[in-house]
């Protein structure tokens, strides 16, 4: 008896959807998994330095916290022939300062209810610092010059007592070639700025698009000017004049970082850094530049489970600390330099966090909070550079030298108002709150 072939039933609008969703989450899921596979083989090949025991040892937990020193170098070597910098920065290629550091700590379950936690510590590079398994003190720039990188993560480790578990280091290419892969940065400026030291030129105002290089120098400026109208000088007001808006050097500098990296990271994950397609693009960039470096500790394995750990996190939540310093001068190498020497008394509340020893109290918080309130830009009666500022005054006709001094009682009228008076130092500070600054658009 033949059986008669059974009618095969239509699927519903309901099960077809349901059936196609199964694929793309199956398909999904098959990409994830070649992407992954390719992400370890390639994090694998980026470039080592071997720290010996110089750096901490983790925990076998996963969801442990760590400290990244994150190292930006001026290093010139990757750099085009044709570069600006390979003749401005007065370096040759076997010269490298430590133009950044930073300590970024990821706490998997730092936060209040369990969730991720981000903090980030900047280290002012002059900072004054003995160095470790030496005789010898000097400006925390300098240790990777005179030594290696593994003194300079022992030396932070003893002269900050915090752990470092791990380290990436990213020279003047590396960030150029990065800030292009990640889609470029838009930022909102008040005045046109220029430091001619840092190579640093934008001529407008407004939504600005960085190039590569804007970017690296206004992450680089310590000596950062406006372009700003009505400015009342020594010898007159001029129509518009090149103003120094920060003389914080390391201060103002460590800000501006923290604040690109925030709004770099932001642009990124909006513009589709978290899919995997995206970072093996970054990956690729990386590798065929050489300009990045891990340390010999960090496996692909760890690396990835971190990503996946942190995929959720926003970078606007990113905690941002900077080490209580005042200006002095030491005698480095039978010269007198201008150096910053930590405040002890006042740095033990932030470096707590980076120890993993902080309390979450309201007591403590507060306690960090006074300790981490950014200096005051208003310039000490009692600076060598109080004496004597130099700008340039611009006219409709010509460029004329113009000196202006701090002078309490030399006053003027802000936008050609005489009902608002300021003193110089009091509309430095207030150019300073808008030009300094690095905001989004």
């Amino acid at each position: 008896m033949v059986l008669a072939k059974r009618p095969r039933p239509k699927r519903t609008l309901i099960q077809r959807f349901f059936l196609l969703c199964s694929l793309l989450i199956l398909s999904a899921s098959t990409v994830a998994a070649i992407l992954l596979a390719y992400t370890s083989e390639t994090v694998g090949q980026i470039p080592r330095t071997a720290f010996g025991n110089a750096l901490s040892m983790q925990s076998s937990e996963t969801d442990e916290p760590l400290n990244f020193l994150l190292i930006g170098s001026d290093s010139i070597a990757n750099l085009p022939e044709d570069h600006p910098l390979r003749w401005t920065s007065g370096r040759s290629t076997r010269q490298l300062l430590t133009d950044t550091l930073i300590v970024l700590r990821l706490e998997p379950r730092g936060g209040e209810n369990g969730e991720v936690k981000a903090s980030a510590l900047s280290i002012p590079r002059d900072l004054y610092v003995p160095l470790s398994g030496y005789p010898d003190s000097m400006k925390i720039n300098s240790v990777v010059y005179f030594t290696n990188k593994p003194t300079l993560v022992q030396t932070i480790q003893d002269f900050l007592q915090i752990p470092i578990h791990h380290a990436v280091e990213v020279d003047f290419n590396g960030f150029m070639r990065l800030f292009e892969t990640l889609g470029g940065l838009d930022v909102y400026i008040e005045y046109p700025l220029r430091d001619r030291k840092a190579q640093l030129d934008i001529p407008t105002s407004g939504c600005v698009s960085l190039t590569p290089e804007q970017a690296l120098g206004l992450v680089r400026t310590r000596t950062l000017q406006a372009y700003v109208e009505n400015f009342d000088g020594w010898y007159g007001k001029a129509p518009y004049a090149w103003v120094t808006v920060d003389g914080t050097g390391d201060f103002g500098r460590q800000s501006r970082q923290q604040d690109f990296l925030i709004l770099a990271l932001q642009q990124a994950f909006d513009s589709g850094f978290r899919n995997p397609l995206k970072i093996s693009q970054i990956i690729d960039e990386i590798l065929s530049g050489n300009f990045v470096t891990l340390d010999d500790r960090l496996t692909p394995d760890n690396a990835i489970k971190l990503a996946q750990q942190f995929k959720d996190f926003r970078p606007n939540q990113l905690e941002k600390y900077s080490l209580p310093t005042v200006y002095d001068f030491a005698l480095i190498s039978g010269e007198e330099l201008s150096i910053q020497r930590l405040v002890e008394s006042r740095s033990d509340p932030i470096l707590d966090i980076f120890r993993g020893s902080v309390d979450s109290n309201e007591e403590n918080a507060q306690q960090v909070e006074d300790n981490i309130q950014a200096p005051s830009v208003k310039v000490s009666s009692q600076s060598k550079s109080d004496d004597q500022i130099t700008e340039e005054g611009k006219t409709s006709e010509s460029v004329l030298p113009v000196e202006f001094k701090n002078n309490q009682q030399q006053v003027f009228a802000y936008s050609g108002s005489e009902n608002n008076t300021m003193t110089n130092e009091e509309r430095r500070a207030e150019i300073l709150e808008r030009a300094g600054k690095i905001k989004g658009c």
